[in-house]
């Protein structure tokens, strides 16, 4: 599933991936799970986000039986993926991703809801920690069999689709999706590898951080959170995805780069901003 990420920059594929907004409740008001990408990564150290990462080829090799109920054909019309098995390794790579970075676990094992104890045993712990090995190559469908975990992959709604801008050195197509965090979970905390801070807010102090200079906040994250800011609870999110309110049209920003600052434009205008 991944492109190429050889050969001049201009000409890179973008490679297929999936980002997962975790939204909740709280006494502030609607607030999201946004993560600080570690500063040695090579794609937007620094930066805070949400969790996420590049399609595993196996995304796509996930057995049925993994899978909780989910409309399949009706997910692969509005994400506009290539294949029916792009939007099935898209869905599984969120849930993976997510469980990898921010400690949470889309799902069911045993027949039940997984918890946040499940979330603290030795052999989850150990599971997660070799996804986020980097120098491993981790199959984690045998402990998937071995928990008889289910993944919850209808709970996961489109929220918007990015592709970074041609002329970077790496480039994604990134499928964002929105959930509600699971009731009987909270995030066990990033993973240190790519991910080394966590924080819970309002996409409205998470953009007013992001404007004080406080966080740096890449573009696409930004319009995303602008896209939730006067949505006042989980509900009215799911309401607005399951209702096709959000924008699910492919996203190309324009580089507009002077010199060595990166600047991006949103094919609807307005004017270029740091990326």
């Amino acid at each position: 599933m991944t492109g190429p990420t050889d050969g001049p920059a201009s000409t890179r594929t973008a490679t297929p991936a999936a980002t997962v907004v975790v939204v909740r409740d709280h006494v502030d008001g609607l607030q999201v799970l946004l993560q600080e990408r570690a500063l040695a990564s090579d794609f937007v150290g620094g930066a805070w986000v949400f969790p996420g990462g590049k399609v595993d080829p196996r995304d796509a090799e996930v057995a049925s039986e993994r899978l909780g109920p989910v409309d399949l054909s009706a997910v692969h019309a509005r994400l506009g993926a290539a294949t029916p098995g792009e939007t099935r390794a898209l869905l599984v790579a969120a849930v993976r991703e997510t469980f990898e970075e921010a400690g949470l676990l889309l799902g069911t094992t045993h027949g039940r809801p997984v918890t946040s104890d499940d979330l603290a045993a030795d052999d989850v712990r150990a599971t997660r920690q070799a996804l986020a090995d980097r120098a491993s190559d981790h199959d984690w469908r045998p402990f998937l069999d071995e928990r008889d975990v289910v993944l919850d992959v209808g709970a996961l709604r489109p929220l918007a689709w990015w592709i970074t801008p041609h002329g970077l050195h790496r480039r994604f197509s990134t499928r964002f999706f929105v959930t509600g965090l699971p009731v009987e979970q909270d995030p066990a905390g990033h993973d240190d590898v790519e991910m080394t801070g966590t924080v819970w807010e309002t996409p409205a102090a998470a953009l007013d951080a992001a404007r004080r200079g406080d966080r740096m906040v890449i573009f696409p994250t930004r319009r995303v959170l602008e896209s939730l800011e006067e949505l006042p609870d989980v509900a009215a999110v799911l309401d607005h995805a399951d209702h096709d309110r959000f924008d699910l049209r492919p996203i190309l920003p324009l580089d507009r780069s002077r010199g060595c600052e990166l600047l991006v434009q949103h094919p609807d205008g307005g004017p270029p901003v740091d990326v």
